[in-house]
């Protein structure tokens, strides 16, 4: 056994790099680079990571204090919260990588002119949908303080849950226009009627 190698390690490097790369593989587009993504979806995949990590506590927390018969009524709440958060969220990090159905058979089957349009007609129609949902975001939002609603166990203002729907459909209009104009391997993907995910 030469000097460095282990009876674990394989050509390509440690089992630690290559799921480095396999994990980048799989959340970056082919062709761009990590750092093109920005902060901002670091910090979205760190609430999502966070998000699961909080649900799965929580669920166990319920399930372990059913089993001793007790039951914790705010984990029942919280799950559902951080649920719905990570759905908002989750709709941002999919549209960012075109993960999302689509009608993608007119594209693919469709002359070169249609696949130019799509892109844009993709464009026009997401950035309508999630303007119209900001909008109707903040109006919930603005509602929800002018009442004061907040959940029963936890008392968490819902006003903060809207926010995040709030928040996310921006999120999600950044991403959308950013696979459509500022990301070459997505472009091809919508313009081809591909399937990403």
């Amino acid at each position: 056994m030469s000097e460095g190698n282990t009876p674990y390690s394989t050509p390509g490097g440690s089992p630690v790099e290559r799921f480095a790369e396999g994990t980048a593989a799989h959340t970056v587009p082919q062709g761009e680079s990590p750092e093109r993504l920005g902060w901002i979806w670091k910090i979205v995949n760190a609430l999502l990571f966070l998000g699961v990590t909080v649900m799965l506590l929580s669920v166990g927390a319920q399930v372990l204090t059913r089993y001793l018969g007790v039951s914790l009524t705010w984990t029942e709440e919280l799950t559902r919260l951080v649920f719905q958060s990570m759905m908002f969220l989750g709709m941002a990090a999919g549209f960012r990588t075109v993960a999302h159905p689509r009608v993608a058979l007119l594209v693919a089957r469709g002359p070169t002119w249609v696949k130019k349009a799509s892109a844009h007609v993709y464009a026009v129609v997401g950035a309508a949908f999630f303007i119209v949902l900001m909008g109707m975001a903040w109006r919930l939002v603005m509602q929800q303080i002018n009442s004061g609603e907040s959940t029963p166990s936890l008392g968490v203002n819902m006003y903060l849950i809207s926010i995040v729907l709030l928040g996310s459909a921006a999120l999600a209009l950044l991403a959308h226009i950013q696979t459509v104009y500022f990301s070459k391997e997505m472009r091809r993907a919508i313009e081809e009627g591909e399937i990403t995910a």
